[in-house]
């Protein structure tokens, strides 16, 4: 006679939201990838890496951007972490901002940090936590911490967890195995290989993956039309502004080309006597969340104001009101 002893059941980490939002993550040794073709498929998601070490770009990061960008895809950018001290690790924190300094980012950037030979768990989180902390004092958005199942339960803190959200790599399973009780649930799962010409790894997200920016306190928004003879350089300084704020407002390509007739806009302090500006014209290129992101809002809340059914599709032309007058007005 056999005695059936009792199996416990763990507890899996749930995902953090619902779980829809399909993305890819490209390297260079990828080649040309036909970013149309994914959209098409249902990848709304494209993660480049795009910087490892301390001193390595990817030298298809712009073709990348560019290309997936006109596809309609967000885009969010990761870093190889190769660091050895926490000094190590702000320095190519550096670099890594340097390398997508002024490009169009929807999602967390992230990063992978994953050769941990020769050091204890106590200096590794003090690593990453040091590239984490820089990163998203610079973006104001918590990074994603890019990691496998068993380092997830094993290697990292809980404080490096609630610090960031995690995107858990763990292929060919029905659920992530990471265990409770350091992440409320995690935001992205790499789940597979996308087959065919292009084998990309293959993810799922929830809506967390999407940087979202808080609303200045005490500013508004206000439009400014370019006459013949203006600068970003006056403009700023006429408006008590930075180049860098009104050229990420406006996803500025190049600083030294604007236009009479343009219209930027600008962050003013909410007591500056002109009319508060509520409506965006869609560019080409441009995602509801990209533009929830600039402007300091959420795509979720855009497309409720707009009456838009899905938040992955807006058409270039459509106007749209960004629900930011209420309070200034």
């Amino acid at each position: 006679m056999s005695e059936t002893m009792p199996t416990r059941t763990t507890e899996l980490l749930p995902p953090l939201g619902e779980a829809n939002l399909q993305g890819v993550t490209v390297r260079e040794a990828d080649g040309t990838i036909d970013f149309a073709r994914l959209r098409e498929d249902g990848v709304s998601i494209v993660y480049l890496r795009a910087s490892a070490g301390g001193d390595y770009v990817d030298c298809r990061l712009n073709a990348n951007v560019r290309a997936a960008a006109a596809a309609g895809m967000q885009l969010g950018y990761l870093h190889y972490l190769t660091a050895r001290t926490p000094d190590e690790a702000k320095q190519q924190a550096a670099l890594f901002l340097s390398a997508i300094d002024g490009r169009t980012a929807d999602l967390r950037p992230a990063m992978t940090f994953d050769r941990f030979r020769g050091l204890d768990l106590r200096t590794v989180n003090s690593i990453a936590s040091a590239f984490l902390s820089t990163v998203e004092e610079d973006v104001g958005s918590a990074p994603m911490l890019r990691a496998d199942a068993q380092s997830a339960n094993l290697i990292w803190s809980s404080a490096l967890a609630e610090q960031v959200p995690l995107w858990v790599v763990d292929p060919d399973v029905a659920a992530p195995r990471v265990t409770t009780g350091k992440w409320e649930g995690w935001t992205g799962w790499e789940y597979g290989e996308l087959t065919g010409a292009d084998p990309l790894p293959l993810s799922l997200f929830t809506p967390n993956v999407r940087i979202a920016v808080a609303p200045p306190a005490n500013e508004k928004l206000i439009c400014v039309t370019v006459a013949y003879g203006d600068t970003l350089t006056a403009i700023a300084r006429l408006f008590e502004t930075t180049v860098a704020e009104i050229v990420k407002l406006n996803a500025i390509a190049n600083p030294n080309r604007i236009y009479p007739g343009q219209t930027l806009y600008i962050r003013v302090p909410a007591s500056t006597p002109i009319a508060c500006c509520d409506t965006y014209t869609v560019r080409r290129g441009d995602t509801l969340s990209g533009i929830a992101a600039r402007f300091g809002t959420t795509a979720a809340r855009l497309a409720a104001i707009n009456q838009i059914a899905d938040e992955d599709l807006i058409l270039v032309g459509q106007e749209l009101t960004l629900g930011l007058c209420g309070e200034s007005e």
